[in-house]
């Protein structure tokens, strides 16, 4: 990335991958193109916001018993990382993806992990036609209409 951008902070590719690959897994797993360049466009657009958002997943998910600091594997509850979301986008003038589209992303179990979260946000179609730079998922790598008007052009 830095070939393109030489100021491209290395965390944000980091991120991107961290979306689509479990943490332990970043240094020796593939993954394809297309789901990292929309995982990469989700979490440079909402860099700030979901830096925010796993601040308050992390203080929701760690036991307040015994003093113990390890989060749950298990996730937390969707209403109340939900409630928490709200109330950091009432405070904070973030960047963010639409509340209707992080509702119905956390919507979908009672309990949800940060990953699960990311990775919902990041393969939500309605985000990325609201973000409007990258084409729907099934038409990203779909080069035939390139191919074709091009050939036509050069005859």
């Amino acid at each position: 990335m830095q070939l393109l951008c030489h100021d491209l902070p290395f965390n944000i590719v980091q991120s991107a991958a961290r979306i689509i690959l479990m943490d332990d897994a970043i240094s020796d797993c593939l993954m394809a193109f297309q789901d990292f360049l929309y995982a990469f466009q989700v979490q440079f657009i909402y860099n700030e916001f979901l830096n925010a958002c796993r601040e308050l997943y992390l203080s929701l998910s760690v036991p307040e018993k015994n003093g113990n600091a390890t989060p749950r594997l298990e996730g937390v509850e969707s209403t109340v990382f939900l409630d928490g979301i709200t109330d950091l986008l009432a405070k904070n003038n973030y960047h963010h993806p639409s509340v209707r589209v992080i509702h119905r992303v956390l919507g979908k179990s009672q309990k949800a992990s940060f990953y699960t979260y990311l990775l919902g946000i990041a393969n939500s179609d309605t985000i990325n036609v609201s973000i409007g730079v990258l084409p729907k998922k099934g038409q990203c790598l779909d080069s035939s209409d390139t191919i074709t008007k091009s050939s036509k052009s050069d005859s």
